[in-house]
């Protein structure tokens, strides 16, 4: 395994043309956190395969492997490995801005963490399509780092979303305002009993599916 900070910000064109980087570690501390932090508009990341561990200290609030924020287009890339952190956790991208891609990726492994978690986004605000996930989401109860209790009734799940809860946690996107179109989840979300807005797809919406 090699320690590896991440490409700041980029803005240009990424051809990986089918290449797999492999024993990418990323434990360091930080908030923004992937290969590339940033992904800056008209940006393009292709054919681009990672297998590694992302899984920062510190506040880690919008992780992914291949970018922690998308605002450019990511496409026919794939990730196999760990993706963990606190919040707007993705295994492609931690935050897909609004008229950004994310289009034929393939997460597998593990992704999870605590609020905003998402096979292929954490938080998607633009376009996801095309993309298939087979990584577990959130599926065992160590994964969770907020020491939450199993037996939530209905009122808590009724009361305002607390910051001591697991919530927005699907298997495409943690939640979305954007659109999520033509994209499957294979493997399994959340554990039982734990957390709120758990769906197949997408933890919450108010988007396209």
């Amino acid at each position: 395994m090699t320690n590896f900070t991440g490409i700041p910000t980029f803005g240009g064109s990424f051809l990986g043309n089918g290449h797999t980087i492999r024993g990418i570690r990323m434990k360091q501390e930080g908030s923004v956190v992937g290969f590339f932090r940033y992904v800056q508009p008209k940006a393009v990341i292709d054919n681009l395969h990672i297998e590694g561990t992302i899984q920062p200290k510190g506040t880690s609030t919008t992780v992914g492997s291949i970018a922690g924020v998308n605002g450019g287009t990511i496409q026919n890339c794939s990730f196999t490995g760990t993706v963990s952190g606190n919040e707007i956790i993705g295994g492609i991208a931690g935050l897909n801005k609004a008229s950004s891609i994310i289009e034929n990726c393939t997460v597998n492994g593990k992704v999870y963490g605590n609020h905003y978690i998402g096979g292929i986004a954490g938080e998607n605000k633009g376009v996801i399509r095309q993309c298939l996930n087979h990584a577990e989401i959130n599926a065992e109860v160590d994964h969770n780092s907020l020491g939450m209790s199993l037996d939530l009734d209905i009122n808590s799940m009724l009361e305002k979303e607390s910051t001591e809860t697991a919530t927005n946690i699907g298997g495409i996107a943690g939640t979305s305002t954007g659109v999520v179109r033509e994209s499957v989840n294979h493997a399994d979300v959340g554990y039982k009993k734990m957390g709120y807005n758990v769906g197949g797809i997408v933890g919450s919406q108010i988007g396209y599916l």
